[in-house]
C-alpha cells in the first residue's frame, strides 16, 4: 500500500512530531509513505523514511485547493493507492487530487471547524470512496450527521510518547514557569487570564508566562499585558516550525479559550507530566478534569489566580495530576494506537490486507 499524507504549514507547526512518528509507524507497517509538505519545510523536519513531495503554499486559502490538485502531474505514474489529507483546509484540494487520479481519499478532522466543511462536502461525496477519521469522539458524532450513509468514519486520536522522567518540580522557592496557548487573539477568555494574572504575580513576582499563540502576532495582548503591568512577566514565542518542543519545559500548559481543536500540545505536556489547565472545551474528550487536567468552567479571573496559587502551595497535588495525566495517556493514547486507526482505516477503504510480518 502506498499512502501520499497531505500536509500544510499550519498544520505542521501544530503537529510535527505527531506526523513524524506516524510516518515512522505506518513504515514499519510496511506501508510505503510519500510525505507531502509545503515549500519551505526543511528535510531535516520530516522523518528521513519515506518520499519528500513538496507543494507551494499559499497565503490565499482558496489558491491551495487548486495547487493541492495540481499535483496529479507529479502522482501519475508513482503508484499511490490513496490520498489523506491530515488538515481539513486540505480537504477541498484533496478531493480534487483524488478526483483526477480515480483514487480514494480520507478526509482527517481536528477542528469544530470542519464540521461546517463537512456539512457542505460530505453529502455529495462517493462514500465507497471517501472516508473521514477525526480526532475525538464528539467531532465524530458532529460529523458523521452530514455524512451520507455507508461513509466510513473512525475516530483516531493523536498518539503520543510518554516520558518516564518526571517533570521540573513546582516550587515556591523557584520561579514559576508556564506556557499560555490559544491562538493569540486577544478576547473575553484572554482578559480573564490576564487579570487573574495581574492578581498572582502580585504574590509570586517571579513567574513567567509564555504566550504561544499560533502564528499570531499577539500584538493586543502585549498591550493588553502592558496595562496591567505584566511586561516582565511574559514572553510573547514567536512562531517556528517545532518550536513548543521547547515549551514543554516548563512547569504547566494553560489553554485559556475553547478553541474546539485537538492539539498535540497538550497530548504531549500529558504525556510528560506536566499539569494542564484549561477552560472546559465540549469537543475535546481527552479534558478529564481530576484526572488529565484542571478542567475551569467559564473562568473568573479569581478562579485562574486560585488554581495558579493552588499550584505553588500545594506541588504535590500538581505533580499527581500530572502523572495522572501521563498514566492516561500510556494506556489511552499511545502512538500504536492512532498508528492501527490510521492503518484500519486505510484496509478498509481500499479493501487491501495489509502484508503478513512472519516472526524473526
Amino acid at each position: 500500500m502506498y499512502a501520499a499524507l497531505l500536509t500544510n504549514m499550519a498544520w505542521l507547526d501544530e503537529e510535527l512530531i505527531p506526523f513524524q512518528h506516524l510516518i515512522v509507524g505506518l513504515i514499519d507497517e510496511r506501508v510505503r509513505v510519500a510525505q507531502v509538505v509545503p515549500v519551505g519545510v526543511s528535510s531535516d523536519d520530516l522523518s528521513g523514511f519515506g518520499d519528500h513531495i513538496f507543494w507551494q503554499e499559499s497565503r490565499i486559502p482558496f489558491m491551495n485547493r487548486y495547487r493541492v490538485a495540481a499535483l496529479d502531474d507529479i502522482f501519475t505514474g508513482l503508484g499511490v493507492d490513496l490520498i489523506h489529507a491530515m488538515d481539513g483546509r486540505l480537504w477541498r484540494g484533496a478531493l480534487k487530487l483524488a478526483d483526477a487520479l480515480n483514487l480514494p481519499a480520507v478526509l482527517s478532522a481536528n477542528s469544530v471547524m470542519d464540521i461546517k466543511l463537512a456539512q457542505r462536502l460530505l453529502p455529495s461525496l462517493d462514500p465507497a470512496r471517501f472516508a473521514v477519521t477525526a480526532a475525538t469522539e464528539p467531532l465524530t458524532k458532529a460529523i458523521h450527521e452530514h455524512a451520507p450513509e455507508g461513509m466510513l468514519m473512525q475516530t483516531v486520536g493523536t498518539g503520543a510518547h510518554t516520558h518516564e522522567a518526571e517533570p521540573p518540580t513546582i516550587s515556591s522557592e523557584q520561579a514559576l514557569c508556564v506556557i499560555v496557548s490559544g491562538n493569540g487573539v486577544k478576547d473575553e477568555y484572554y482578559e480573564s487570564l490576564l487579570a487573574g494574572m495581574a492578581e498572582f504575580v502580585q504574590h509570586h513576582p517571579a513567574t513567567q508566562f509564555f504566550f504561544d499563540g499560533q502564528g499570531s502576532t499577539q500584538h493586543e495582548l502585549w498591550k493588553a499585558a502592558s496595562a496591567l503591568g505584566l511586561l516582565s512577566n511574559i514572553s510573547l514565542i514567536p512562531r517556528r516550525l517545532g518550536h513548543r518542543e521547547m515549551l514543554l519545559k516548563s512547569h504547566a500548559l494553560i489553554h485559556p479559550q475553547p478553541l474546539g481543536r485537538s492539539r498535540s500540545l497538550t497530548l504531549r505536556a500529558m504525556a510528560r507530566g506536566l499539569p494542564v489547565i484549561v477552560h472546559h472545551d465540549p469537543y475535546l474528550d481527552y479534558l478529564i478534569d481530576g484526572k488529565t487536567a484542571a478542567v475551569l468552567d467559564d473562568p473568573a479571573p479569581q478562579d485562574w489566580t486560585n488554581v495558579l496559587s493552588r499550584m505553588v502551595n500545594q506541588p504535590h497535588t500538581a505533580a499527581e495530576l500530572g502523572r495522572s495525566a501521563r498514566q492516561w495517556i500510556k494506556q489511552n493514547r499511545p502512538i500504536s494506537h492512532q498508528v492501527n486507526g490510521i492503518l484500519d482505516t486505510y484496509r478498509r477503504l481500499t479493501g487491501q490486507t495489509l502484508e503478513f510480518k512472519p516472526d524473526a
